[in-house]
């Protein structure tokens, strides 16, 4: 029991750094990890509280460079940031972090105690959902984007549209030759990520900060109880973002990004008459809701079936498999002692993690009243590490530059940044699976699935309504 929580102590610690590094994110922390995922080769159930503490942490811990610098700590947390960067710039960042990190955690136990008992029910959901259905739920995230637009609606429009011709910079998956590529190589296997959120966010509100000489007030010890409070006023939000991330997290391959931008939109949906983008808590509660949600049922399609449920998963299915567990198979349905340590691992981290962060936001906050000329070199640095971590060479700087010329353009012309980034997200899965569902359907098999036919309205209704509807959020 004592490496047990040596594992998860050591789990969380390191989740929780990569989770404060700018652009990380928990798919970037495991990656890190195949070079010392050996050291777990006799104790491999050690591996795999370690692993799960890793993602449990690093979620939780996304949220603290958002908040407090408008830096996400992976793509995700960019929902986060849109209300909570704001929040922070007007001295109260206890209270918008205290709030999220209130809101993951109830939702990252209340879902992750539930996981197990949903494994048999998600083969029968298994069952129900395919192709078209799994097609109209990512157009159905695609349709709020709409909700957390700017009110400049062509512009975000422009942006979608842009985001969505960017993410399909690479191979044509009809004729698998390269496409908009303009020649250059490196684009062949896409544009990375790391690069898109770092250039579009991290820089241009580092820079603005570096020229502003902006810097928040003294954090304030007593809104953390009241960041928790608001929370509890607000629990039928921060469950319902649980709930939009839980969902999200069963259907493989949508991924996390989806779930908190969904989220988001859905927060924003349910309060016509407020304004976001400007400090809103409620637009922390809702994605924040999401995030761990997601994470743990992301588990179900990815261990039963060894279907990853989101990208993180994928590298974590590549890591158990050095550890010789090979999920989607009968033998890892029947191993108790690896679903133990999987459910120690993810619900102690996020207790332990949420303890941390909680009782450290004063000292971690600290960062926000130092002066942007001194950690700007610092976080510049971490920031160009990160988005070369895909060659190393000239070309991720290249790309890293590129958008964050882009993001300068975006901020100054109010064109809606996350509105680019979700079309970009969301694109490579659109084209994907509308390939599958033309080649294997047609339309008079599609009228005869009552589901999809109901996402169609849907989509049409919350496109419509996001679109026409006056009053969208105050951030570019």
């Amino acid at each position: 029991m004592i490496e047990m929580i040596a594992a998860l102590i050591g789990g969380v610690l390191y989740g929780l750094l990569i989770g404060i590094i700018p652009a990380a994110g928990a798919t970037t922390g495991l990656v890190a990890l195949f070079g010392v995922i050996s050291y777990f080769a006799h104790e491999p159930y050690l591996g795999v509280v370690f692993l799960m503490a890793v993602v449990a942490a690093s979620t939780t811990g996304d949220s603290f460079t958002a908040i407090l610098l408008g830096i996400p700590g992976a793509n995700s947390a960019a929902a986060t940031m849109v209300d909570g960067f704001p929040l922070a710039q007007q001295g109260r960042a206890s209270y918008a972090i205290s709030a999220a990190v209130t809101t993951s955690t109830v939702n990252g136990l209340l879902w992750g105690c539930l996981v197990f008992l949903l494994l048999p029910w998600y083969t029968s959901l298994l069952m129900v959902l395919g192709i078209p259905e799994l097609w109209a739920f990512t157009v159905l995230a695609l349709a709020t984007v709409g909700f957390v637009s700017t009110r400049f609606w062509f512009r975000s429009l422009c942006a979608i549209a842009l985001g969505i011709f960017l993410g399909m910079v690479g191979v044509d998956p009809n004729t698998n030759e390269p496409r908009y590529t303009l020649g250059w190589f490196y684009l062949e296997d896409s544009i990375q990520i790391m690069p898109v959120v770092a250039g579009l966010f991290a820089i241009p509100e580092l820079v603005n900060g570096l020229l502003t000489k902006s810097r928040t007030a003294t954090i304030v010890k007593s809104e953390v109880l009241e960041g928790m409070r608001v929370v509890w006023q607000n629990r039928w939000l921060g469950l319902r973002g649980g709930f939009i991330g839980a969902f999200i997290g069963l259907l493989p391959g949508l991924g996390g990004a989806m779930a908190d931008w969904m989220a988001y939109g859905s927060a924003v949906a349910a309060n016509p008459k407020e304004r976001f983008g400007n400090g809103n808590i409620k637009g922390v509660i809702g994605p924040e809701g999401a995030n761990n949600a997601q994470k743990a049922t992301s588990m179900i399609p990815t261990v039963l079936f060894g279907i990853p449920g989101a990208s993180f998963a994928a590298v974590l299915m590549s890591l158990f498999m050095y550890l010789n567990f090979e999920l989607g198979t009968p033998d890892i349905a029947l191993d108790t002692e690896f679903f133990t340590s999987m459910t120690f691992g993810f619900l102690g981290a996020t207790i332990l993690v949420a303890f941390l962060c909680i009782f450290l936001i004063k000292p971690i906050s600290y960062i926000t009243s130092v002066p942007y000329k001194y950690y700007f070199p610092v976080l510049l640095t971490l920031i160009v590490w990160t988005a070369m971590q895909y060659t190393g060479g000239w070309e991720d700087l290249a790309m890293l530059a590129i958008f964050s010329a882009l993001g300068f353009f975006c901020k100054y012309y109010k064109f809606s940044r996350p509105a680019l980034l979700i079309g970009f997200i969301l694109s490579d899965k659109i084209e994907k699976l509308s390939i599958q569902m033309l080649a294997l359907y047609d339309v008079d098999s599609l009228i005869t699935r009552p589901i999809f036919l109901i996402l169609v309205l849907c989509i049409l209704g919350i496109f419509t309504y996001s679109f026409i509807k006056k009053g969208k959020i105050d951030y570019a």
